[in-house]
């Protein structure tokens, strides 16, 4: 074997494992994306962390 081809060897092989680890960290994400909860309904315009304060109103 020329030292091209073990070059040629290690970008396939490199290439390979990182499609692979990509489908796996995908199909991971998905699987627990799906074990979530549902969202809450019912809340003020979907403000999570944040309230609409209005100040008072002066007199």
């Amino acid at each position: 074997m020329d030292v091209v081809d073990i070059l040629v060897s290690i970008v396939v092989v490199t290439i390979l494992v990182a499609i692979i680890l990509a489908i796996t960290t995908y199909v991971v994400h998905r699987l627990r994306r799906s074990r979530e909860s549902a969202p809450r309904t019912g809340d003020s315009e979907g403000l999570r962390y944040f309230v609409l304060h209005d100040p008072p109103k002066p007199e």
